[in-house]
């Protein structure tokens, strides 16, 4: 589903801007569609301006831009926007993990006296420290993990646990393919466009055997995701078998340079 934000809108300048959107909650991985209406920004300042965001969709029709857009970083994001400043804070899962069930019951055995509340003072903490020590030795694991292995094997995993039935399939496989390029060539494509993201690999000439492949791929993705074709899951997967070619081809020609 297609969640709309505004989180919070301050005038801070003088150009004609509104910005239309429902408040929700915003977690990891959302899709957020803003609807921007103003005389006074380009498609391409907007692009620059939500540059720290993964840009799905940027249409604009009788001076209305509808921009579709995700990140996987969590925090507070501030874009200045002509007369508005958008706040867009993206929580993740773990921040709405509710733990009333850990005190439920505590009003029913008021009336047995205090040794019941000095088990509870002294094991609620201890559930507490343990579930922490837990979560962050979980958390050190997963992140060492992670380092121990090639961007290849990240892209393989990652995708491996995609599903076409998703809707979100192409633009997470799309984001999974932008996150091999940007580990294994250190540069930052994800935000860009599939134009773009060409212009940029054009500076690597490891890339120039593989940027016509790259293009297609990324352009036939692009027609599925944003032209309202209906794509079949087998087309999904063999796209999907078609990028992982090419991802190993790439692999291997990155081993072979010099």
């Amino acid at each position: 589903m297609i969640k709309k934000i505004t989180a919070a809108v301050f005038a801070v300048l003088l150009l004609p801007v509104f910005v239309s959107a429902e408040t929700r909650d915003i977690y990891i991985g959302d899709i957020i569609a803003l609807e921007i209406t103003s005389e006074s920004v380009s498609a391409d300042e907007l692009k620059k301006k939500f540059q720290d965001f993964e840009l799905i969709e940027l249409k604009e029709q009788n001076g209305v831009y509808s921009v579709s857009l995700r990140t996987f970083i969590t925090g507070e994001h501030i874009i200045n926007l002509g007369n508005k400043e958008i706040i867009i804070n993206v929580k993740s899962t773990l921040e709405d993990i509710s733990r009333d069930d850990i005190f439920e019951g505590g009003a029913r055995v008021a009336k047995p006296g205090a040794p019941f509340y000095r088990r509870v003072i002294f094991y609620v903490p201890a559930a507490v420290f343990i579930f922490s020590c837990g979560f962050v030795s979980v958390k050190k694991i997963i992140k060492k993990t992670k380092k121990t292995q090639t961007p290849l094997q990240l892209f393989l995993n990652n995708s491996s646990r995609l599903s076409p039935e998703n809707k979100n399939y192409l633009a997470d496989l799309t984001y999974n393919f932008k996150n091999y390029l940007e580990a294994l060539y250190k540069f930052k494509i994800i935000g860009k466009t599939t134009g773009e993201i060409v212009n940029e690999l054009k500076k690597i000439q490891e890339l120039n055997g593989a940027l016509p492949d790259i293009f297609e791929w990324l352009t036939e993705c692009d027609r599925m995701k944003f032209t309202g074709v209906y794509a079949q899951n087998e087309e999904k997967e063999d796209h999907c078998k078609k990028l992982i070619g090419l991802v190993e081809k790439i692999d291997k020609e990155k081993e072979g340079a010099p």
